[in-house]
């Protein structure tokens, strides 16, 4: 069955530019943010430098670091579109 009707509707559109960037280069990142982001342990095995491998891990799950001489090229953009609509109060259905 059809009606007829009236009245406001809000739409509401989000874009999201997704980028994916190709990096190469040095960071500066400390063993203590390493260690916090990836909860490894200061020493394995009697071995100091054993956080060295969690360095990428790290990076991955958002640790702080510096950018000392890093190299970031673009090599794909998209976008991606939400759409949202609220039909407000006030509608007139006739039928």
């Amino acid at each position: 069955m059809k009606f007829q009707i009236e009245g406001v509707r809000t739409t509401t559109v989000v874009t999201t530019m997704v980028t994916k960037e190709k990096i190469s280069g040095e960071i500066d990142i400390t063993k203590k943010e390493v260690m916090r982001v990836t909860e490894c342990l200061a020493k394995e095995d009697g071995d100091s430098t054993a956080w060295y491998a969690y360095v990428a891990e790290a990076i991955e799950d958002g640790a702080d670091y510096s950018d000392v001489d890093l190299e970031i090229k673009v090599i794909d953009t998209d976008f991606e579109e939400e759409e949202d609509w609220i039909m407000d109060r006030g509608v007139i259905v006739e039928y």
